[in-house]
């Protein structure tokens, strides 16, 4: 198993792309590439918060630091003024996308539904952080360096609401013009492969040409010029992207509209996807039963304890330990003692034993 190639994206984040657009406008495919590699970090990063630089950012995305390190057009313009917090402008594209990624939510055009314990709930909307801190005070060749506190919906989600997404093939498709494009089409193949894979189905199914262009950006009218472009999306994706798949297209039974023959390769087994979940529910419920009964201790302390108490090494490391342990041993049958688990804590490198096995 490799953590370093799929990672997770939230299901209400990639049924509802369309909002995404809606919410955020010229930022929205930033803000998607934000969820996919924040979720990435949050496999390997659980015990600290979210530590990370542009540079990482644009290699995990496949865009470029001279796009997003520049003056948003806005403020260039002088259209309106960047906002600041501590003295410091949040005025370049990429701050200002993780600014307003604080202040606003994903608002969904129609009611979300969702299975909980407690049945299904409705969201009308989904955010995405609660905090950003850049440290301020750098010298002028100090790299600068994003600490981010997510959100709730997005730590739940990544429990228990997820399709898988491999995201070296969301960086290569994600280079060059029409990124965005391919990269939304991307994470509707992967919710495909994700539902075929996880429910033990055929790994192949047909989806009409037209939802296809629509998720793609493919506005052309003539069917046989959708046709044409989304083939060469789709090759990109395959051969480019590294995304195992073959498509062909075909027509309904009544010769009027073009369907197109989506087969998934598998490349991870059902078994494998099984155990991860397995794994991550039960670290992190686990740790939440921990936390549950000490939280009087730092309720006081900060307004989102439980965040607080994870990045919190030295707390109740015992007991993070032991779950940590627990953990490993009913998912992958994985012996670690007491100290090894500790040690892994600490070094912020948790999950090193399943890269140790493959």
């Amino acid at each position: 198993m490799d953590p370093k190639i799929i990672s997770r994206i939230d299901r209400a984040v990639a049924d509802n792309m369309k909002d995404i657009k809606r919410s955020f406008g010229g930022q929205a495919g930033i803000v998607q590439d934000f969820i996919v590699f924040i979720t990435r970090q949050l496999k390997t990063d659980l015990f600290g918060y979210t530590r990370f630089t542009l540079q990482q950012f644009c290699q995990e995305t496949g865009r470029t630091r001279q796009d997003l390190a520049v003056i948003h057009p806005d403020f260039l313009t002088g259209k309106s003024l960047p906002p600041m917090i501590a003295g410091y402008e949040f005025k370049t594209v990429f701050d200002y996308a993780l600014y307003t990624m604080m202040e606003r939510n994903i608002i969904f055009s129609s009611g979300y539904e969702i299975r909980a314990e407690s049945g299904n709930i409705q969201m009308q909307s989904f955010s995405i952080l609660k905090d950003l801190k850049l440290n301020f005070n750098r010298s002028s060749k100090e790299q600068k360096i994003y600490d981010v506190r997510l959100s709730d919906d997005l730590l739940h989600g990544f429990l228990s609401r997820y399709y898988t997404i491999d995201t070296l093939s969301y960086r290569l498709v994600g280079k060059g013009r029409g990124g965005d494009s391919r990269k939304q089409l991307l994470i509707y193949l992967s919710k495909l492969k994700h539902i075929l894979l996880s429910t033990g189905t055929d790994n192949e199914t047909l989806i009409p040409l037209d939802r296809l262009c629509r998720i793609a950006d493919i506005f052309d009218i003539k069917p046989s010029h959708k046709k044409q472009n989304l083939s060469r999306m789709l090759a990109y994706i395959r051969e480019t992207g590294k995304f195992l798949f073959d498509f062909q297209f075909t027509q309904d039974r009544f010769n009027t509209n073009y369907m197109v023959r989506l087969e998934f390769r598998p490349d991870k087994s059902r078994y494998k996807l099984q155990m991860e979940h397995s794994f991550y529910y039960r670290l992190l419920s686990g740790l939440k039963t921990v936390f549950d009964s000490k939280k009087t201790a730092y309720v006081i302390i900060d307004d989102d304890p439980f965040q607080f108490w994870l990045a919190d090494m030295e707390s109740d490391l015992i007991s993070k330990s032991q779950v940590l342990v627990h953990s490993y041993y009913i998912a992958f049958q994985i012996n670690l003692n007491q100290t090894q688990a500790q040690s892994l804590i600490r070094s912020g490198n948790f999950l090193k034993p399943l890269l140790d096995v493959g």
